[in-house]
């Protein structure tokens, strides 16, 4: 099947994950699910929520982002962005000594990014300062795909895929089930970049995992429930990608457009932005932007600095 978006489709593989991690920031790591509808409810939506202290009072979760406005990245979109600007320094490739500067220079003393450094982020810059490669601590949490996007952008379809897949997550994490869902997602977005439509290409990637991501990934798919918060629930909100794969999987069966999967997700709760690459990912790629189900401009239009994030994903996207 051809895709109508193929030219493109890299570009809006990376604009659609910074946009739903951006979407996510105002709500990210709220574990209340009833909270998070009723504030959703009130707003007519729950993605780009402002960042509000009050959100979170008296409800389970951790407000982690008082540093930050609405409009920008949370620390996985940052490490995604800081990704993409290193690649295009780099003439389109991953070179994994230069991302590990680049990602200390970012997150570490006197880096540009201000707010909360998670457990990956602050063990790789430990071990970047003392020159240890890989840079990456043995964590399964979701920082492990956040800079997926961009070397399935320069390397799709190339014999040095899943190697540079894996020297980009082990900048964070060194670890079996984040290398195995590093797999999964390079199936999956692979496919949709080939043009494969999402629903096809969700159990072609469900089929190929390995034991119990095979049988987590495929009851995602085949479950009776339809609600993907009540989904989430029942397998965990958490940042652990054995509960964030299933979930993601999820939302990405039971999403006609780029919006509501974003919504989907957010509404979920728990590490939502850390879900969000993955979402965000195959569905800009399989649905492009400014489309009626691709991502929406106006979304574009609310981050922090959105011309620049555009420039920087359509020029890797079209390297």
């Amino acid at each position: 099947m051809h895709n109508p978006h193929s030219s493109h489709s890299k570009s809006d593989m990376l604009l659609g994950a910074l946009v739903a991690d951006a979407a996510c920031l105002g709500l990210h790591w709220l574990y209340d699910a009833d909270r998070i509808a009723k504030i959703a409810e009130h707003r007519g939506a729950a993605a780009f929520t402002p960042v509000d202290a009050k959100h979170f009072d008296g409800a389970k979760g951790y407000f982690a982002h008082s540093a930050r406005q609405n409009g920008m990245l949370t620390q996985y979109g940052e490490a995604l962005w800081v990704a993409i600007r290193t690649m295009n320094t780099q003439n389109g490739t991953f070179d994994v000594a230069a991302q590990q500067a680049a990602f200390a220079a970012h997150f570490g003393p006197g880096g540009a990014f201000t707010g909360y450094i998670d457990r990956p982020t602050r063990g790789a810059l430990e071990r970047i300062a003392d020159n240890q490669t890989p840079s990456g601590i043995d964590d399964d949490q979701n920082p492990a795909l956040s800079r997926l996007p961009v070397v399935i952008a320069a390397y799709h379809g190339t014999s040095e895929l899943a190697d540079m897949a894996r020297a980009a997550m082990q900048i964070t994490n060194v670890n079996d089930v984040a290398d195995d869902y590093n797999t999964v997602f390079i199936d999956l977005l692979g496919r949709v970049l080939d043009g494969e439509p999402l629903d096809s290409a969700l159990v072609a990637a469900a089929d190929n995992a390995q034991g119990d991501i095979q049988a987590a990934l495929r009851h995602a798919l085949t479950t009776q429930e339809t609600d993907s918060t009540v989904f989430t629930g029942e397998v965990g909100r958490a940042c652990h990608l054995p509960t964030s794969g299933p979930a993601m999987f999820h939302i990405l069966k039971h999403s006609s457009s780029y919006a509501e999967a974003v919504e989907r997700n957010v509404l979920a709760g728990g590490d939502s932005a850390g879900r969000a690459i993955p979402i965000g990912a195959a569905m800009g790629a399989a649905q492009g932007v400014a489309t009626p189900s691709g991502i929406p401009l106006a979304w574009v239009l609310k981050l922090t600095n959105g011309a620049t994030i555009w420039d920087g994903c359509t020029r890797l996207g079209s390297a």
